[in-house]
């Protein structure tokens, strides 16, 4: 049985050569030679070379349909999660075409630690963000196919969002996943999530909340957030707009 099969056989769609290193051992393929292995496999087809040390098995291998872009960042970064514009795609709160895809990265053992922050495989640019454990959270398992991703749930989207709008197409196209979200919010969720943020972020979501007229109770409790600071409110505009004196921010956009 050629290893192309046997790394179907083990699920292997997209890997890196330490994914299968126990594989190839099993076979008797020695560590020290496996590099060797998996560089002649690409060069004659029985493999896809993605480049950035990560292979894929061809498409006729490929159960449970085509390989997906969030699979390949998912080994890029080894422990992750798509974040930002990519789950905002993911969760339908954009009409954007997804062209680029964001991942978010805590610094632990085990991650990609790398100074890099952008990688180009297969034509995508992969924009790695990297954050401290305690604010790696709002994660949720899902499933393309048979591929498991790791995707910011809808409130961290969105609260995210508000952090790094430019992340995410913008502060409209911020406000217009609001509203595509309405429907879809956990007011406990979000209000637990914007407690471990920054205090602006819940200002930021208030003033969003009260614009729509939804979510009175969460509108409340966001607005008992201290702050004796006014904030712009979208954080990658200019420092000049009509200051908000309920949401001490400054309608910059």
């Amino acid at each position: 049985m050629n290893l192309t099969r046997i790394f179907a056989q083990h699920g292997m769609r997209a890997f890196s050569l330490e994914d299968v290193l126990e594989i190839l051992k099993e076979q008797n393929i020695s560590a020290s030679y496996s590099k060797k292995i998996l560089h002649i496999m690409g060069k004659r087809g029985d493999l896809e070379p993605l480049g950035k040390g990560l292979y894929a098995l061809p498409a006729e291998f490929l159960s449970g349909g085509p390989l997906h872009s969030f699979e390949i960042a998912m080994k890029l970064v080894k422990k992750g999660a798509i974040s930002h514009r990519s789950a905002m795609f993911f969760h339908n709160l954009t009409d954007q075409m997804m062209h680029s895809i964001y991942i978010t990265v805590p610094r632990c053992e085990g991650a990609n630690l790398s100074i890099r922050n952008q990688y180009k495989i297969q034509n995508t640019n992969f924009y790695v963000r990297r954050v401290d454990p305690k604010n790696f959270f709002g994660i949720k398992r899902f499933f393309l196919g048979e591929a498991s991703i790791w995707i910011t749930d809808i409130e961290k989207t969105l609260l995210d969002s508000l952090a790094e709008p430019k992340l995410c197409g913008g502060f409209r196209e911020v406000m217009h996943a609001f509203l595509e979200a309405v429907n879809k919010i956990d007011a406990n969720i979000l209000w637990g999530y914007a407690q471990k943020m920054p205090t602006v972020i819940s200002k930021r979501a208030g003033w969003i909340l009260e614009k729509m007229d939804c979510f009175p109770e969460l509108q409340a409790q966001l607005e008992s957030t201290p702050t004796k600071t006014i904030q712009k409110l979208n954080q990658a505009g200019p420092r000049r707009g009509i200051v908000h004196r309920r949401w001490m921010v400054m309608e910059n956009f």
